[in-house]
């Protein structure tokens, strides 16, 4: 409580302090003595640089009171204060609040405000806000070009209204959708954001209160038109390039066909010359060679666009399959052995053929990447009843962990492994992609364990009876 010290023409020269509490004490006074009985200029110097007594001098000739905010700078730094000053006899009542910590919060809300519009304002992607009417109440510049309109004839309108009945029933729908769920969610359609002729990809959610009621929703447009447009062209070059090797694999079947007959007329007669012979050997194992991969591409291309590869399935013994493959593979590579070993039974309902292109391909992987002189194992396991499994093992390298998610991808080779013997013959890639095509059309699975002390096993395991996924036959 300060008093009025006045002049002798009855001007107010200064305060004395009546009466002051521990803060007002350690504000305005001083260490060595109390503040009561002394006067405000003398003991708080500052109070007239930053506008506090002229604020006290008002209120105490006008009697009327008055509530500001001041700042005065000390030993620490700036300090922001809120003074509510009041009238009291001839003097004053003054109350005094710390805003320091308040006013660096606002600040630094301020700062965040202003940077976050900043990032709204320059942002490419639409960013905009609807009250739960659908009006528009918030958007950046994205927003209005996407429109094509200026911002003040889109503020306050709804999509309707922006775009007619039929152009905003999709995105209405987002909206009813979102609000409804009260969950985010992320749209791509050619209708489901700001204006039209674009292919949007939309993230909308909901505004809430701390209650928890819905008050607005947001969302968040990119166009992605120029992205989908490019996607599309590939997609339609890749089914382009997939017919194109179906046709040229269907359509080399013919002539590969008529030289692998012209081979084994030729091979059958006994006054070939024993060079001739060679020649007509080789024409007929490249030939072989040329119809495998044929079949291959034909693989492919049913795989890709026919559903899925085909299954005759019948009643088939696994073993004799692994036999009848082992006796046909093992003079290719006399450096290696193959041991089989069966567990159990190994007869089911499954398409014989298809089951030797498996085991050709794994056991030829096993052999090609297995260190010279060492065995490939071949295991049959029965389970139970229902499943039959089938193991191929090989020693030698690790497969590369960067390789393992595009193991089974199509025209995919493994790098050639320094130390090992360079194959004498490159493949398409396409052998594992149509061993897990063969294995998923009789409703079965392959795994694939490798390690430098284990090495390396694939294994596949087939259901007793062929169950193709639907769309497989």
């Amino acid at each position: 409580m300060l008093r009025s010290v006045r002049s002798a023409v009855g001007g107010i020269l200064d305060f004395e302090c009546v009466s002051a509490n521990l803060y007002a004490e350690r504000w305005l006074g001083r260490e060595d003595h109390p503040l009561v009985r002394q006067r405000l200029s003398d003991e708080a110097p500052w109070v007239a640089e930053c506008g506090l007594f002229a604020v006290c001098v008002r209120v105490a000739v006008r009697r009327e009171p008055e509530v500001t905010r001041l700042a005065r700078h000390s030993p620490v730094g700036t300090v922001w204060l809120q003074a509510r000053v009041s009238p009291w006899e001839d003097g004053v009542v003054l109350f005094l609040e710390d805003l320091t910590e308040r006013m660096a919060a606002e600040e630094a809300l301020r700062r965040d405000h202003d940077l976050l519009h900043a990032v709204i304002e320059s942002a490419t992607d639409a960013i905009y806000v609807k009250d739960l009417d659908g009006r528009y109440v918030l958007i950046n510049p994205a927003t209005a070009r996407a429109f094509n309109r200026n911002p003040k004839d889109i503020l306050g309108r709804t999509d309707v209204e922006l775009l007619g009945p039929d152009a905003a029933a999709a995105t209405l729908a987002h909206d009813r959708a979102v609000d409804a769920s009260g969950q985010t969610a992320t749209y791509e359609d050619p209708e489901g954001g700001p204006g039209t002729d674009c292919i949007w990809q939309t993230t909308k959610g909901v505004l809430c209160r701390g209650d928890g009621t819905h008050y607005a929703l947001f969302g968040i447009s990119r166009d992605v038109t120029a992205r989908r447009r490019l996607e599309l062209e590939r997609e339609e070059e890749a089914r382009f390039q997939e017919r194109f090797i179906g046709v040229l694999g269907h359509d080399l079947g013919n002539p590969l066909a008529a030289v692998r007959l012209s081979a084994a007329a030729l091979l059958a007669r006994d006054t070939l010359t024993p060079d001739v012979r060679r020649v007509v050997e080789r024409i007929d194992g490249s030939a072989g060679r040329m119809a495998r991969l044929v079949r291959q591409l034909l693989d492919f291309t049913r795989a890709r666009m026919a559903g899925g590869i085909p299954l005759r399935p019948r009643e088939v013994s696994l073993e004799e399959v692994c036999r009848r493959i082992i006796s046909e593979l093992e003079p290719v590579h006399p450096q290696h052995g193959i041991c089989l070993e069966v567990q159990g039974e190994s007869s089911g309902v499954w398409d014989e053929e298809r089951l030797g292109q498996v085991l050709s391909n794994l056991v030829g992987n096993a052999l090609q990447h297995s260190p010279e002189g060492t065995q490939v194992r071949v295991r049959l396991a029965a389970f139970d009843s229902h499943f039959q499994r089938l193991e191929v093992h090989n020693g030698g390298p690790p497969i590369p962990d960067s390789l393992r998610p595009r193991l089974f991808a199509p025209f995919h080779r493994a790098p050639h492994e320094p130390g090992q013997p360079k194959p004498q013959h490159h493949g398409l890639g396409l052998g594992l992609y149509i061993v897990s095509q063969i294995v998923t059309a009789h409703g079965g699975w392959v795994d694939v364990a490798s390690s430098l002390d284990a090495g390396t096993c694939f294994s596949v395991t087939l259901p007793r009876v062929a169950r193709p996924p639907p769309g497989v036959r």
